[in-house]
């Protein structure tokens, strides 16, 4: 299990890091290459990455709220937050993905390119945290 774990903290992190290294640099690269080309191939592993920091964050949450006579702890405040920012990543995400699936890059609003810089945002930190949570537990194992 601790190797399963292990590989599914590598893609979580390695998702993080793509994700901003493109966010970070893609106005130099912009004339060579379409962005939103990149980013609509990007979308398919953070949607799966997304996923699998849902059902991580919440199994870690739900194992901490095990004993609900328990102090609150780093621990307990922790798992609470990474499963609320990945909550609102999935529903940011998927709903501007959905959303430029049906309609394509003619269909974006300026609200949902807004969106969308804060789910890039997001996608780096909920997938980096949950990544190295992953990689711990693992390891503690």
């Amino acid at each position: 299990m601790a190797v399963v774990k292990k590989l599914l903290a590598v893609f979580l992190i390695g998702t993080a890091l793509v994700v901003a290294v493109h966010f970070v640099f893609n106005s130099f690269y912009r004339e060579a290459l379409d962005t939103v080309d990149v980013w609509a191939i990007l979308d398919w592993p953070i949607g799966v990455a997304t996923l699998i920091a849902l059902v991580v964050n919440y199994q870690g949450k739900r194992a901490i709220d095990q004993d609900a006579n328990a102090a609150v702890t780093r621990e307990y405040v922790a798992a609470g937050v990474r499963l609320t920012a990945s909550v609102l990543l999935a529903l940011w995400f998927f709903s501007n993905w959905f959303n430029f699936l049906n309609a394509g890059a003619d269909g974006e609003t300026v609200a949902n390119q807004v969106v969308w810089v804060l789910v890039d945002a997001l996608v780096v930190l909920v997938l980096g945290a949950t990544g190295r949570y992953l990689w711990r537990e693992a390891d503690s194992a």
